[in-house]
């Protein structure tokens, strides 16, 4: 019987699908970080908003905000998308009901901030290369709120 039940309970542990490892990118100076797979985590930095548009997160009460880069196989990086963190209150006056949401959509919400992340619309690359599978796939991690940790 127990050779049985050691059987059955491999056979059942290799049916079930391997968790995959994921990697971390910290979002500083935004209190959370990025999960993603290894492969595409390993072509992510970081960098700040600058410029016109850095002024206006800042005036609209972005307590933090930052550009997260995919690096390709070949060429420039390119902006894959950017958080900001704020406090709920700012957020709130920021949305305009007749426009999309001017930072992103809302990751997180809670203890009177909100996380939010605006990322690609579209490919940025082929989808049938390395590149625009890596991307559509960190567009759907975008998606998953799960996909962004808190700094502990």
């Amino acid at each position: 019987m127990k050779t049985i039940l050691t059987g059955l309970f491999l056979l059942l542990a290799a049916a079930l699908p391997a968790r995959a490892e994921m990697a971390w990118l910290a979002l500083s100076p935004i209190p959370y970080g990025f999960v993603a797979p290894p492969e595409i985590a390993s072509r992510l930095s970081t960098g700040p908003l600058t410029g016109t548009w850095a002024e206006q997160v800042e005036a609209a009460g972005a307590r933090a905000s930052v550009l997260v880069y995919y690096q390709p196989e070949g060429g420039d990086k390119t902006i894959l998308f950017s958080a900001y963190y704020f406090p709920a209150d700012k957020w709130d006056a920021a949305q305009n009901p007749d426009e999309p949401p001017p930072f992103g959509e809302t990751v997180f919400r809670g203890d009177g901030r909100v996380l939010s992340v605006a990322g690609p619309q579209d490919t940025i690359f082929d989808p049938e290369t390395p590149d625009g599978r890596n991307v559509i796939k960190a567009s759907e991690l975008l998606r998953d709120p799960k996909n962004f940790q808190p700094v502990e």
